[in-house]
């Protein structure tokens, strides 16, 4: 077996190398295998002035005269006359290789890979081959390397392994899977990956390990929700048949097509026997708290308790606030808990959650600490459940008895990432928004038209409106003394904004401080609201209908589309203003971004393609899968076919049986314990 094989039986490794290779994590002979490439170099032939400046590039050179050496201390410059395209003459640089003087001699064809600087006429050469036809047509793998190995050594080595113990790689995959999509076998990818003859073949080569990949990872996710299926984890219970129409009639409006759907998909999943695990996704304003009341109001109604869980303080209340007025003319009594409550205040919510008196629980982080207990928990949500990890979540969910969750968030995640992370999941999508509203403008301005900005809001103000002002930092920083902070900018534009009443929001303020804040712009005390992205998720206050951002380009595509999710939630259209200081194409382009559409999915996915799916999500929490070869930016269509053909697979009875399905049977189950039908 290869994973068991220390690679000092790879020829050419010894004990020094193979201490290199273990720093990189590579300890076996199948380790170093399936150690892929970070890029690929293009190493055929090309005439000399076909490339960009200063890019790599391979040509074929004459040496025309003698090799002059110079020395400086221990390091050496070789440079060499060459002729290159028969027409160019130009002087090849090497860096402390001398022992090549005697090799590149007057007369010599070589062929030569680096850098060709055309102002100087210079080649600063990285690579020299001396057998002329061997780089043709070659393209050449750069890996992620140590001090003491180089990438053209580990090249060398995997040629090595391959030659060894490429006919010894597994084939883990049926021929009945391999023939439907036309992939390659496991030994041709690998060889692919390492030394791939041209794009169709790397192309073949990664579509095949990515499927190999996801399907893998697609049977354990599968997996965990087959079981939850085949053994009942939930709480069967019986909403009254009442309890909808007494909901919705206490709503100021009518519920939206989707809510509804949603809504029924909920109470199903509580009247069943297996567990609730949804996602629930939906854009700014698309209407998921209503939602949420009515899971709480269900579960409650069927005689169990429910806890709603916020990342922050200001939310909680707003929460807190909406479920009090909806639910308790309903008779569900709503508690909150937060970091920030006195003693003897938590003391009684603590009480009343232990003996059942507290149907509704509203809370922080501060609800998952250890004495805090329910009389009976059966329904927990977690309202933007992202910024919130996988054993939070859990813990708060262990604190009941099979208890169902609900997870929500209004930053619109990929279908391609939440495959990867929510796959066992039901998901339900809000995708149409409540009637009424005239929408969202936003404009891009440079930083230096900061006054016409300004103006815009002005004008807001003078129509009765609200503004918020949004700046990256809290206060002045000297690492970053050209951004704007909130402080400072609270400073200003009082004077700017003079006969409106403006304030500073930042999450270093105390939790009363933030509360009195917030408490007087939601009542229209406060016009203006200079704040840090701390208001970024769940505030809602109807006259709010302007924002003017700083240094949107320091902010994630994702986080804006959120930050101007708060205004224009009233009967008046919206308008963000993004200020800008980006100078590099890059960056005003994601800007238009926000510009072109108001879609949260299109922004998404343009965000996560530009910064990746960890800093998408904002942390880098537990939960998010490393491939190495797949691509959640790139191969959603592939990560599809393998969450379908998972499923279909694990429910057929002959993936049980079979001898053809025995290595995926083996991939899956190791390090598992779980009961698998017989």
């Amino acid at each position: 077996m290869l994973d068991a094989l220390p690679v000092t039986h790879v020829t050419g490794i010894g004990q020094s190398k193979a201490k290199i290779l273990q720093y990189l994590g590579i300890f076996t002979v199948d380790q170093l295998l399936h150690d892929w490439p970070v890029r690929y170099e293009d190493w055929s032939v090309q005439p000399l002035g076909a490339q960009e400046y200063s890019s790599p590039i391979t040509v074929k050179a004459v040496v025309e005269g003698q090799v002059a050496v110079h020395w400086q201390g221990q390091k050496s410059q070789l440079r060499v006359p060459l002729r290159v395209d028969q027409r160019h003459l130009v002087t090849g640089i090497w860096f402390n290789q001398p022992y090549l003087k005697s090799k590149l001699t007057d007369g010599r064809v070589v062929v030569l890979h680096g850098r060709y600087d055309p102002k100087f006429h210079t080649l600063t050469v990285g690579h020299t081959e001396f057998s002329v036809g061997k780089h043709d047509n070659e393209w050449v793998a750069v890996y992620h390397v140590a001090e003491g190995l180089t990438s053209l050594q580990l090249s060398k080595f995997i040629a090595a392994a391959l030659q060894q113990f490429g006919d010894q790689l597994p084939e883990r995959l049926p021929r009945s899977l391999m023939e439907k999509y036309r992939l390659v076998s496991h030994r041709q990818a690998v060889i692919w990956m390492h030394q791939p003859d041209h794009a169709v073949a790397l192309h073949q080569a990664h579509r095949r390990l990515a499927f190999e990949e996801f399907l893998l990872f697609q049977l354990q996710l599968q997996g965990y929700r087959l079981e939850r299926r085949r053994v009942p984890t939930g709480l069967s219970r019986n909403i009254p048949p009442q309890a909808w129409s007494r909901f919705v009639a206490g709503l100021p409006a009518p519920l939206t097509g989707a809510q509804v759907k949603v809504c029924n998909d909920i109470a199903k999943d509580l009247e069943r026997s297996e567990a609730m695990y949804r996602l629930l996704q939906g854009d700014v304003g698309s209407g998921k708290t209503w939602v949420a009341l009515w899971a709480c109001y269900a579960s409650v109604a069927a005689g169990y308790q429910t806890v709603l869980m916020a990342p922050t303080e200001i939310l909680a209340d707003q929460h807190l606030r909406e479920a009090r007025q909806l639910l308790c003319p309903l008779g569900v009594e709503v508690a909150e808990l937060v970091g920030g409550m006195g003693g003897r205040q938590r003391r009684q919510v603590l009480e009343g959650l232990a003996n059942g008196q507290i149907h509704m629980l509203v809370a922080t982080h501060a609800v998952l600490t250890e004495d805090v207990t329910f009389s009976r928990l059966g329904l927990v949500i977690a309202d933007e459940q992202h910024r919130f990890g996988v054993l939070q979540r859990s813990v708060l969910r262990n604190k009941g008895d099979r208890t169902d969750v609900l997870l929500m968030s209004a930053t619109p995640i990929p279908r391609s990432l939440s495959l990867a992370i929510y796959g066992d999941m039901d998901m339900s999508i809000l995708d149409e928004m409540p009637p009424g509203r005239l929408g969202m403008r936003t404009v891009q301005l440079p930083l230096r038209e900061e006054e016409k900005a300004i103006r815009a809001v002005r004008r807001e103000l003078s129509r009765g409106h609200q503004a918020y002002v949004v700046a990256p930092l809290v206060e002045d920083s000297e690492t970053f003394p050209d951004v704007n902070s909130a402080i400072q900018l609270g400073e200003r534009l009082t004077q700017e904004f003079a006969g409106y009443q403006l304030e500073v929001l930042h999450g270093r303020m105390s939790s009363k401080s933030k509360e009195g804040v917030m408490r007087r712009f939601v009542s229209g005390q406060t016009q203006v609201l200079v704040s840090t992205t701390v208001i970024e998720v769940g505030i809602h206050v109807p006259d709010a209908t302007v924002m003017l951002i700083y240094h949107a380009e320091r902010f994630g595509l994702a986080q804006l589309h959120q930050l101007r999710g708060r205004v224009g939630r009233g009967m008046a259209a919206g308008l963000c203003i993004l200020l800008s200081a980006a100078k590099g194409e890059m960056a005003r382009a994601r800007l238009r971004t926000m510009v072109d559409t108001q879609d949260g999915f299109v922004i998404a996915e343009r965000d996560l393609s530009l910064r990746g799916p960890g800093e998408f999500l904002g942390i880098r929490q537990s939960g998010l899968p490393e491939f190495t070869v797949g691509d959640l930016t790139k191969d959603l269509r592939v990560m599809e076919v393998a969450r379908q053909e998972a499923w279909q697979l694990l429910m057929n009875a002959e993936f049980w049986l079979m001898p053809e399905y025995q290595s995926l049977r083996e991939a899956v189950l190791v390090g598992e314990k779980r009961q698998w039908p017989n």
